[in-house]
């Protein structure tokens, strides 16, 4: 969470001198409390372009570990490539400030630790935690930057169900945090604390826990710890009360509060958390709806950071061979001025003569091997980005697959719910209810809309599948091309039975008659044939 990753700045502040740069930090800074990201990120790119004109490694790192943080909620790429940015500054710095060094190193290996956490690499997010633990002490953390990193090992390991160890960090975490009285983070704790007290079966210091973080969310107005405080409330309301209607108001605040967000983490959360209580109380068409907003959600997400992938491997590439040609032309100047600078010398040291060509030949020979092992590294760096491209156009299509297959299962799950819905409707006998679950379901069955989806992503995946199908076989029909499509996918009868919203049995009948149409002989399998149709 965001919250968390707020200390990393604080601690760097501590040792900024004041000048432009800085302000402009603190500028950031003061727009990223109160959740305006995009402001924020201006003032840090500003901050950033200053200190380099400035000169003050310090303040050049801490904005590209800013700029990060405010990456890091929407895209985990940018997230991880201007932290890596960060730590090459905070390298450089390590001569001159070696503490200050060792600190920044240690934000940046915490906000890595953040990202592989949201990736699910739980241990390697551990091991990173643990790392940069090493990086404050006790007795000089005024800030509680131990009790964040502990916070952080109490979540990884909660995850893997380690619980002993999980109470051990949360406790940690609660205790530090207390004795740097941060207030920007002691939600955190508590909220952390109050569900280990529920794993331990005390349900009233759990509750007490979590009214304790939402009244210091709401004094600091956090809130992004607002959202998480009302959602463990509202779970609390749900398991222990039976009380759904005040559970459903804590869910829709959070999900209120979540809306402004720029982390969809938040607003996910609180849909799943409705999702769960629709399900509950027999409400699918509502269910429905929240499942359909976070299938949503999640898609824009991963349709972004793809984006966002190729059009940094393009950046980098034209970057890197900018770069390369520029190189190459100062190496030639280098070596034309050098020769005139020999001949000059010759023309004046006459009595030198000997000595003069023999250091021209062997100094030219070197740079010949300069040039030569130049023109060498820029073939085997054009090799690596021709493997980049083609390792991207590869991630492209397990992409694409995995987004068709996400399809298909959706489309599937959907024609399950519908049978869920007609039993009901067989065993209902109130005639004004049979009418309000037929209408769901004729609502439902509309599935060109999705079919239409189904076959674009299709079509973007597998080129002029369809058309080639209708040329060679021109009596196939509609139902033929579904049919063939979802053998394509190498789904099962029974898969392809859920999506189609039909019998296994009717199926095989389909496929049967598609054998016919196709005029495959008795050995031919049909799955080989349309996986082999290209």
């Amino acid at each position: 969470m965001k919250q968390i990753l707020f200390i990393i700045t604080l601690l760097s502040n501590i040792y900024i001198y004041a000048n432009h740069a800085n302000s402009l930090l603190q500028k950031g800074w003061t727009c990223l409390v109160q959740d305006k990201d995009a402001e924020a990120l201006q003032y840090f790119q500003q901050a950033n372009q200053q200190a380099k004109i400035e000169k003050t490694l310090e303040i050049e790192a801490l904005s590209l570990l800013n700029i990060a943080i405010c990456y890091h909620g929407t895209s985990y790429t940018k997230g991880l490539d201007f932290c890596q940015q960060s730590m090459a500054v905070y390298k450089i710095l390590e001569k001159k400030a070696p503490e200050k060094a060792l600190e920044g190193r240690s934000r940046c290996l915490q906000l890595i630790s953040t990202i592989y956490g949201r990736q699910g690499k739980l241990r390697e997010s551990i091991a990173l935690s643990k790392e940069a633990l090493q990086g404050f002490r006790p007795e000089t953390d005024s800030m509680g930057y131990i009790g964040l990193i502990c916070g952080s090992l109490g979540t990884a390991y909660s995850k893997l169900n380690v619980l002993d160890s999980a109470a051990y960090y949360y406790k940690m975490s609660l205790e530090a945090q207390l004795r740097a009285k941060n207030i920007a983070y002691l939600p955190t704790a508590y909220l952390k604390a109050g569900d280990i007290a529920l794993k331990k079966g005390d349900r009233n210091t759990a509750y007490q826990y979590y009214e304790r973080a939402k009244k210091i969310a709401d004094s600091s107005e956090n809130k992004q710890a607002q959202v998480s405080c009302l959602l463990a409330l509202g779970n609390w309301e749900l398991t222990f009360e039976q009380k759904e209607a005040i559970a459903e108001n804590y869910f829709q605040q959070a999900k209120q509060i979540a809306t402004s967000l720029s982390d969809k983490l938040f607003y996910i959360s609180a849909l799943r958390d409705l999702l769960a209580l629709r399900k509950k109380q027999g409400n699918f068409e509502q269910a429905l709806d929240y499942q359909t907003q976070i299938n949503h959600i999640k898609d824009s997400l991963n349709e972004w950071e793809t984006q966002n992938i190729v059009k940094r491997l393009e950046i980098e590439f034209e970057v890197s061979e900018k770069d390369r040609q520029l190189s190459l032309i100062q190496k030639a100047k280098e070596v034309a001025l050098l020769r005139n600078y020999l001949l000059l010398g010759f023309l004046i040291f006459g009595t030198l003569l000997a000595a003069g060509i023999i250091f021209f030949l062997k100094n030219s020979q070197k740079k010949d091997k300069m040039l030569l092992q130049t023109q060498s590294e820029l073939m085997e760096a054009r090799e690596v980005q021709k493997q980049l491209k083609e390792q991207h156009l590869q991630n492209e299509l397990e992409f694409k697959e995995s987004q068709l297959s996400a399809m298909a299962l959706q489309m599937a799950q959907k024609n399950e719910l519908l049978q869920t819905l007609k039993s009901r409707l067989d065993e209902e006998r109130n005639a004004e209810n049979m009418q309000s679950l037929q209408k769901i379901i004729h609502k439902s069955l509309n599935q060109d809309k999705e079919w239409a989806d189904f076959d674009s992503h299709f079509e973007s995946l597998n080129k002029n599948f369809y058309t080639r199908l209708k040329a060679n076989y021109p009596d196939i029909s509609p139902n033929d091309l579904k049919i063939c499509a979802l053998i394509k996918m190498n789904l099962s009868i029974k898969e392809m039975a859920a999506i189609l919203n039909i019998s296994p049995d009717s199926v095989k009948t389909a496929r049967y008659r598609l054998r016919k149409k196709l005029q495959l002989n008795t050995e031919d399998n049909l799955t080989d044939f349309m996986l082999q149709l290209s």
